[in-house]
């Protein structure tokens, strides 16, 4: 309830809903957005192709390693970021080798190159987690940023080594919508420079919403991908008709 009660958790409620923006979700990404929102049933309990247990509201996909839509859903963000800096004239580059000297495999998710502040590249990283998971029940009981806050301080200490050379953003959603501050700094940021490149004064508030429709499409992906391939969908599967 904390979640869903932030402002920017209900953007892609507001977002004209367009195909030729890519803003129009499908009918099954609309019923289990607005079912996850409602907390309302939206299937058959059944045992997830990790072999956990999935009760009959299927959130346990939002948060299962094997979820080809956290994949998606990371990726779309990242996209989302890179593409609406390319229309500010900021070239970018997703996962960037060779600005860590610590000689890990670790990449950031993407960085500019030209400066972005005090002479510095933006270096940001995304992350996207599902408040409902564990690790993050007790905390978020209490406060509904908790699990994108803590995400967001992993992400600074994961990339402590950058610190001096680049501008480092961590960029911390959650699953249903509410945004980190430096997440929210970045957003406004980047919507600013757009703005100024456009002269839409509502450039910040339609980056926002294409943010929020990414996380939401690719959550009914989450959802879906919880069902074992040898059985017809029909049989496990029903979305309410909210």
């Amino acid at each position: 309830m904390l979640a869903v009660s932030a402002k920017e958790s209900g953007a892609w409620l507001h977002a004209l809903p367009a195909a030729c923006l890519g803003n129009l979700l499908n009918d099954d990404a609309l019923r289990i957005s607005v079912g996850v929102r409602l907390g309302a049933p939206l299937c058959e309990a059944h045992t997830c192709r990790s072999s956990a247990q999935v009760d009959i509201y299927g959130r346990h996909g939002l948060s299962c390693k094997y979820s080809a839509g956290r994949h998606s859903r990371h990726s779309s963000l990242n996209e989302s970021i890179k593409r609406v800096l390319v229309s500010c004239q900021i070239p970018t580059i997703l996962e960037p080798n060779g600005i860590l000297r610590d000689n890990s495999v670790k990449r950031p998710d993407g960085i500019t190159q030209i400066p972005w502040k005090e002479g510095k590249a933006l270096v940001w990283d995304v992350t996207c987690v599902d408040a409902l998971c564990q690790t993050y029940v007790a905390g978020c009981s209490d406060k509904a940023r908790y699990a994108a806050e803590r995400a967001e301080g992993l992400k600074v200490v994961k990339y402590t080594n950058l610190e001096g050379r680049y501008f480092f953003s961590p960029v911390g959603f959650k699953v249903y919508g509410t945004f980190r501050p430096a997440a929210r700094d970045l957003l406004y940021k980047i919507g600013k420079k757009m703005r100024e490149r456009t002269g839409e004064k509502r450039s910040s508030e339609f980056l926002r919403q294409r943010v929020s429709i990414d996380t939401q499409r690719d959550n009914s992906a989450c959802v879906l991908s919880t069902f074992p391939h040898a059985r017809d969908l029909e049989e496990v599967y029903f979305v309410l008709d909210i």
